[in-house]
């Protein structure tokens, strides 16, 4: 038996390390080793080209935001299209920009957005399909597909309108956003993709959110790419409690103020009709000062108001000082009949 202080040699100890434990039998009755925790497992690769720079809360933030920027494009698009138009998020992918130019294709128009007051800009895209159906719509057309004009270059008019479609996608973007910062977006540029790659570097990480956008019975696709270093700057807003809790509230001066921003500035002609007659054009042609023209409303019947081309009042003419003026008295319906304003109130 070895002594308790026996103390092994280098040789020993070298002899040991280059063993085979495996083909060392084990004695009766000794443990058998329990075989390691990870073996038998997966091993997920790790891939540096597209790493996990977001986690799932703030995905899911994103999406939150993403999905209501469809619906502000949907109702902007309907505006400037005067047609229904329907916006839905299908995707949104993490990636590089390299590879989002290379997925839009070099014919796509790529609309390039200050995301002022954050540092940095975002990248919109579409299709010359998408283009040229707004441009129809917008010069009076129905908004269809013309596959003879992919072939050819934007006029100057062209590039003026989709501008304005440029500038609908940056401000459909205010309202969602708001809920994590307040943008004050602008286009800066406007052209077709390979003349814009200077933008976001080419291996910046991006997140790119693709829309299905329907308008006239077609079927386009918007793409909106915002790179890392714009994220980062609103990532710790970006969590499912802070999207709720920064909802923005309006009061109702605030809702009727942007609603009144939102009226175009018109102006409608407003005329008092004394009454209307037939004459003759040989009749017209022999008046002389002093002739009475005898018109078909008696002289208590009120005057009817046009709005526009439209009978919308009733009133009797009168004076206000030194002017000519009108009291309305009553509302004239459909059928033409004058009900005054207590009825149509009551």
């Amino acid at each position: 038996m070895a002594a308790d202080n026996a103390v092994l040699s280098q040789r020993e100890i070298d002899a040991l390390l280059n063993a085979d434990l495996e083909s060392v039998p084990q004695a009766e009755g000794s443990p058998v080793p329990a075989a390691r925790p990870d073996a038998g497992r997966k091993i997920k690769a790790y891939d540096f080209r597209h790493p996990e720079k977001l986690s799932k809360e703030q995905i899911r933030g994103l999406q939150i935001i993403q999905n209501s920027v469809a619906g502000a494009l949907a109702a902007s698009f309907s505006g400037r299209l005067r047609s229904q138009v329907e916006a839905r998020l299908s995707a949104l992918e993490r990636g590089i920009y390299e590879e989002y130019t290379a997925q839009i294709g070099p014919n796509a128009l790529v609309v390039i957005i200050d995301m002022n007051p954050l540092h940095g800009y975002a990248v919109a895209a579409f299709g010359l399909d998408v283009a040229f159906g707004i441009i129809d719509r917008l010069l009076g057309g129905r908004g269809k597909r013309n596959t003879r004009a992919l072939n050819r270059d934007l006029t100057d008019i062209e590039i003026a309108l989709i501008r304005h479609i440029g500038m609908d996608i940056a401000r459909s973007l205010v309202e969602p956003w708001s809920r994590v910062t307040d943008l004050m977006p602008d286009v800066t540029e406007l052209a077709l993709g390979p003349q814009v790659l200077h933008a976001i570097p080419p291996s910046e990480f991006v997140i790119t959110a693709w829309y299905e956008i329907r308008f006239a019975d077609q079927t386009g696709g918007i793409s909106l790419c915002f790179p890392l270093t714009v994220l980062e700057q609103i990532l710790p807003k970006l969590t499912g409690q802070s999207l709720f809790d920064n909802r923005p509230g309006r009061t109702v001066s605030e809702t009727r103020r942007v609603t009144d921003d939102q009226l175009l500035p018109m102006n409608v002609p407003l005329r008092a009709i004394l009454g209307t007659t037939r004459v003759s054009a040989g009749e017209i042609a022999d008046l002389e000062p002093g002739d009475v023209i005898i018109l078909d409303r008696e002289v208590e019947d009120p005057l009817r108001v046009h709005v526009g081309n439209c009978e919308r009042f009733a009133g009797f003419a009168g004076t206000r000082g030194r002017k000519l003026a009108l009291q309305l008295s009553g509302v004239v319906d459909d059928d033409g009949w004058v009900k005054p304003f207590e009825e149509v109130r009551g």
